[in-house]
């Protein structure tokens, strides 16, 4: 039964980088504490609000590493939400690649820019799915971000806290 334990929030392995006022932070370094982290506001705008009660919400439960475009990745709990580009929740398990995600800061639609390997690229105006594959077992940490229930992973996308 403990490797079907699922978090009861939005959950990421301790190595999971969020985006908080700081800048970027190891979740699984936060336990006990409380941060400001990076959120999009009921406005729609981006802002901060706290994220507190970071702890640890399961132990060896199975876990999905989702890699995004822009080369960046997080390993999850398969009851992960992240946020669709139209605000509509994803569920890690519904994702495929090719998804847009909501994202904190990307290139407008339709511009063209260079990769680092030299390559050029249009723009979707969001991070994009590339895939989703398991990634074995792990802890895993959540918490609460106040007003707003969501935070942006230094990946640039939206979770549901």
């Amino acid at each position: 039964m403990r490797g079907e334990r699922r978090c009861e929030r939005g959950c990421l392995t301790g190595e999971s980088l969020i985006e908080t006022v700081d800048g970027p932070v190891a979740i699984g370094g936060l336990a006990g504490k409380s941060v400001t982290v990076m959120t999009r506001l009921p406005n729609g705008r981006i802002g901060f609000r706290l994220f507190s009660e970071i702890a640890v919400a399961a132990t060896a439960v199975p876990i999905l590493r989702v890699t995004f475009d822009n080369s960046r990745s997080v390993e999850v709990d398969h009851g992960h939400v992240f946020y669709a580009r139209d605000g509509a929740e994803r569920p890690v398990g519904s994702l495929a690649p090719g998804d847009l995600l909501d994202t904190s800061a990307y290139y407008p639609e339709g511009y063209v820019f260079r990769c680092k390997d030299g390559t050029s690229r249009i723009s979707a105006g969001a991070v994009a799915v590339a895939t989703v594959e398991p990634a074995g077992v792990a802890d895993v940490f959540g918490g609460i971000v106040h007003e707003t229930g969501s935070y942006f992973l230094t990946a640039g996308v939206r979770c549901k806290a």
